[in-house]
Order: C-alpha cells, then sequence, then structure tokens
C-alpha cells in the first residue's frame, strides 16, 4: 500500500482573490491539501453542497464573488468548473481567470445522462448502495492511496444520497457553454489528470483547440481526483500562472 504525505504549508503566498468551486459530493476537504500548500489570503469557497438547484449554485457564487472589490480567480473542480464557467461568463469583467479542474463544460450525453437518472432513481427508491468499488476505480489513480480513498470516502458518507441526487438533478440537463467560452476575454486554464476517465485528457486538449485564451496543462500521476492527487503541483501552477 502506498500513501502521500500531506504536503507541507508553503512560504508561497498568492496575493488575487480566488474562489473554489468543489466537484459532486465534494466539500472543502478536496481542495485542503493545496491549501496547506500555498498561502490564499484572499479565499473562498462556494459550498456547492447546500444547493438543491443550479439557480442556487449560482447564488452562493455570487455571494462569494460579491467579498471583493477586485477581479478574482475562479477554480471549479468537476462539477464546480460548470459553475464557476457560468458565473465567469455571467459576470465576466469580474473575473480575472477561470480554471476548470477535470472539467467538461458541454452538455452530458445520453449515456451520461441515463446512468445519472438511474443513480437518482435509486436514491429515491432507496436502493442506492453508494460508491461501488468499479466505480471509485474510474475516479483514482490508485485505490492503494488510502489518504485519497479515505478523503473521498468520508465525504460521500458525510455529504449523503440527498446531496448526491440534488446535484445530479441540477446538472443532467444543462446548457452546452463551450461556444460562449470561446468568445469570452478572460483567460482559461484547462487542468485536467493524464490518467482522467471521467473528463479525459484528449476531450480537454479538443475543447482547449476551440478556445483562443485557453491553456492546457497534463498532470502527470494523477487521474479524476486532480486535486487530492497532485496538490502540491496544482498549488505550483497558481503560483505560476495567477498574477
Amino acid at each position: 500500500m502506498t500513501t502521500t504525505p500531506p504536503p507541507a504549508a508553503s512560504s508561497v503566498t498568492l496575493e488575487q482573490p480566488v474562489i473554489f468551486y468543489p466537484g459532486t459530493l465534494c466539500d472543502e476537504r478536496v481542495f485542503m491539501p493545496c491549501w496547506r500548500a500555498i498561502d490564499i489570503p484572499k479565499r473562498a469557497f462556494v459550498p456547492l453542497q447546500w444547493a438543491e438547484s443550479l439557480k442556487q449554485m449560482l447564488a452562493l457564487s455570487h455571494d462569494r464573488l460579491d467579498y471583493f472589490d477586485e477581479p478574482v480567480h475562479l477554480v471549479g473542480f468537476s462539477m464546480g468548473g460548470y459553475v464557476a464557467a457560468l458565473t465567469a461568463l455571467e459576470q465576466p469583467n469580474r473575473v480575472a481567470s477561470l480554471t476548470l479542474i477535470g472539467s467538461y463544460p458541454g452538455q452530458f450525453d445520453q449515456q451520461e445522462r441515463q446512468a445519472r437518472n438511474n443513480i437518482i432513481q435509486a436514491i429515491k427508491n432507496k436502493k442506492y448502495q453508494g460508491m461501488s468499488g468499479n466505480r471509485l476505480k474510474q475516479f483514482v489513480l490508485s485505490v492503494d492511496n488510502s489518504q485519497v480513498i479515505d478523503i473521498i470516502k468520508a465525504m460521500e458518507s458525510d455529504l449523503g444520497p440527498a446531496v448526491l441526487a440534488a446535484q445530479m438533478a441540477a446538472l443532467s440537463e444543462r446548457e452546452d457553454l463551450t461556444a460562449r467560452l470561446a468568445n469570452a476575454n478572460f483567460t482559461l486554464h484547462l487542468l485536467v489528470g493524464e490518467q482522467d476517465k471521467i473528463a479525459p485528457p484528449s476531450k480537454i486538449t479538443a475543447l482547449g483547440a476551440g478556445l483562443s485564451k485557453s491553456r492546457l496543462h497534463i498532470f502527470d500521476a494523477a487521474a479524476h481526483m486532480l486535486p487530492l492527487e497532485q496538490p502540491a503541483a496544482l498549488a505550483q501552477y497558481f503560483a505560476e500562472n495567477f498574477s
């Protein structure tokens, strides 16, 4: 069994404000290892787990955006990337940059929509048994990384199936934002793990090809749970690119 020690606290300070958005069934814990690796005094977190609809997610996002008087870097992981992107498109003059981590801002295909609907129905019928071992393997580079696995399972247990159902229902039928992002005037950072099976690098690379102001970075030794698997490398990217 291999484990990755938590990154040491960093002396690097990022002066500009940054707002973080979690993925499905995630909370602050998905970003905490990264936060320990870089000092961000002007930091805010959007608790998407509190919302029951996309409208409520956006309300929480706009509330956090109002914390700051200067342009803000928006950082969204997976599901949170979509909410961050929609926020950026609604208030582009408030945005210094948009970062999508393992996140594709388009629509889901029919197969994914059906899979999401099956999970929602299982939760409603009280037949949902939680994330299976095979499903978990799709999210991580290695199931032997107990530190990452423990955080994922703890978030799943604490937030529960009702939050999962609400989040899936809120975003299953969603607008394709790719064309609008192509015309955006802010920098778009596309970050993805080399082994991401949820938002594959090939798909994110193709997305970036159509976005003139995008910057693509593929992280080694990471799958979909990039913020937990490579937090120090993620923090370093922020330090080098958010200025």
